[in-house]
C-alpha cells in the first residue's frame, strides 16, 4: 500500500486532475447513450478506420498499434474478450472512477499508468489485427442489450426531450 501512495505517477494523475477540475465544471456533460445513437456509431466507426500505422497521436506517449490495443483491452474486457485483472484500489474504485468516467466530460491531459499497466512503451502490436478486433468489439458493444440501456431507451422512446 505504502509503494502505492507514493508513486509519483499516481500523483502526476492527480495533479492533473487538480488542473482540470475547473474546466470540467463549464464544459458540458457527455450524454453516453450518445454512444448507441446511428451517427455516433458511423463516426466512431469510421474514425477507427481511418487510422493508419503512422497515424501522429494527439497526446500522450502510445503509437497507433498501441491505442488499439489499448482500447481493445478496455473495451474487449468489459465485454469478455480479455480475463483482466483489477488493479484499482479503494482510492481508485471510488474517487477516480467517479471523477474520471462519471464526472469529466473528457479525460484530463496528463493523466499517468497505472502501476500494473499491461502496455510497455517498446511493445508491438499487429496494427491491422487490432483495428480489425476493435471495430468487432464496438459492434458487440452497440449490439449487446443491457437492463440499464434498455430502460433509457424506453424512456427515451416515450419522451425524447427527457434525455437530451
Amino acid at each position: 500500500m505504502k509503494r502505492r501512495l507514493i508513486n509519483k505517477e499516481l500523483w502526476y494523475s492527480f495533479i492533473a486532475i487538480l488542473k482540470y477540475f475547473p474546466k470540467a465544471l463549464i464544459r458540458p456533460q457527455v450524454d453516453g447513450l450518445l454512444f448507441y445513437e446511428p451517427e455516433k456509431q458511423a463516426e466512431f466507426r469510421r474514425r477507427v478506420q481511418s487510422l493508419t500505422p503512422g497515424s501522429k497521436r494527439v497526446w500522450g506517449t502510445m503509437v497507433a498499434a498501441q491505442m488499439l490495443h489499448h482500447l481493445n483491452l478496455s473495451l474487449g474486457g468489459a465485454l469478455g474478450y480479455f480475463d483482466l485483472w483489477d488493479e484499482s484500489y479503494g482510492l481508485s474504485r471510488t474517487v477516480f472512477k467517479w471523477l474520471l468516467v462519471d464526472f469529466f466530460p473528457e479525460q484530463p491531459r496528463g493523466l499517468r499508468m497505472p502501476l500494473n499497466f499491461v502496455i510497455p512503451h517498446d511493445a508491438t502490436y499487429d496494427f491491422e489485427q487490432e483495428q480489425k478486433l476493435l471495430l468487432g468489439i464496438l459492434d458487440k458493444a452497440w449490439t449487446t442489450p443491457t437492463e440499464a440501456l434498455g430502460a433509457a431507451s424506453a424512456v427515451r422512446q416515450a419522451d425524447p426531450q427527457t434525455m437530451g
